[in-house]
């Protein structure tokens, strides 16, 4: 398991256990019929602190229909969009605008959280060839906040805004069965959050920002809300053994058909559900290999990932819980 050890000023610690509880937590765990289940490196202890701390959002008022019509024309005026956005779709509490002069250009918000996606349109980014006077991957994070301040949309806690990575959009010709050389048409900075040392991850806590010609504004993505701690009783955090055996049923239940199952990391984050909960959770990551056709000497492994509450009371939306209903009122499947 990888762990991580963070400063002690922290309210939530990873730390490495070498004594024989956690050995002895694992070794107590029911055996299973299914694939064989093992550490990349030797499991350890999850969480220890005398306190630990779980975060809820602030409190929003509700955006009417003329805040959010209010709030496009600031992003149409910042990215230069001269289209109308005249269509208005309300689906289980999102204002969605679109435009019909160009069917990529929308603006979607949450009227309860302010959650939104908004696109300027890629009409203008249809043809072939790269795009003018992109910025550098090295300046565009930089560029990205700039937009962020003039829109007014930085946290306000700016130090929990990160660069998680950049990246962008490109696209490639066909011709005569030939395909061509990708050329890079936007760039995009993925910013994360990290809050008292600790990443969080999830559907909320992340901003997006897309730049385009001569590093124009072309689109942004904001799911963030600001937050306020709660400190939780240590009496209220799952044990070692209870965490280990979410793991072992998660994956047997995710690749029962697997010949084998090799867990890369187990790291303790905070999850964001973009309801308003964010919570400490334990972050998996494996690699499920299974058997290959008759003849072949390699079998094909596939990468799993998913997230164990660490709380015994855990309020959090998570994507199992999801998956469980099928359907998330108001949202989309991950």
């Amino acid at each position: 398991m990888k762990a991580t050890r963070t400063r002690n000023a922290l309210p939530i610690t990873l730390v490495m256990l070498v004594s024989g509880a956690f050995a002895a937590a694992a070794a107590e765990r029911p055996s299973m019929v299914g694939p064989e289940i093992r550490w990349e490196t030797p499991a350890e202890g999850f969480v220890t602190a005398k306190t630990l701390t779980t975060y809820r959002a602030v409190p929003v008022s509700r955006v009417s229909d003329e805040q959010a019509r209010e709030r496009l024309d600031v992003l149409r005026e910042a990215t230069g969009t001269k289209g109308r956005f005249d269509g208005l779709k309300r689906i289980d509490g999102r204002l969605i605008f679109t435009s019909e002069e160009d069917a990529s250009s929308v603006f979607d918000i949450d009227s309860a959280t302010g959650t939104f996606l908004f696109n300027s349109g890629l009409k203008g980014y249809s043809d072939e060839g790269a795009t003018r006077g992109l910025p550098s991957l090295k300046e565009a994070p930089e560029t990205a906040r700039e937009y962020l301040a003039k829109l007014r949309y930085l946290p306000k806690n700016e130090k929990e805004l990160v660069v998680e990575r950049v990246g962008g959009l490109a696209m490639a010709a066909a011709k005569e069965g030939k395909t061509s050389e990708p050329y890079h048409k936007l760039v995009t900075v993925y910013f994360g959050r990290v809050i008292d040392g600790l990443r969080v991850q999830g559907r909320g806590s992340r901003i997006l920002v897309h730049l385009g010609e001569n590093s124009a504004l072309v689109g942004v993505i904001r799911s963030w809300a600001e937050v306020k701690p709660q400190e939780i009783d240590r009496d209220d955090v799952k044990r070692d053994d209870l965490i280990l055996r979410e793991i072992d049923r998660r994956l047997f239940r995710m690749a029962d058909q697997a010949r084998e199952i090799v867990i890369r990391e187990a790291e303790l984050v905070l999850f964001d559900d973009g309801r308003g909960v964010v919570e400490p959770a334990i972050h998996v990551v494996a690699t499920a290999r299974y058997e290959g056709p008759q003849r072949a000497k390699e079998g094909t492994e596939i990468p799993v990932d998913f997230y164990v509450p660490a709380l015994i009371r855990s309020e959090a939306y998570y994507p199992f819980i999801q998956d469980a209903e099928a359907r998330w009122p108001g949202g989309e499947k991950e």
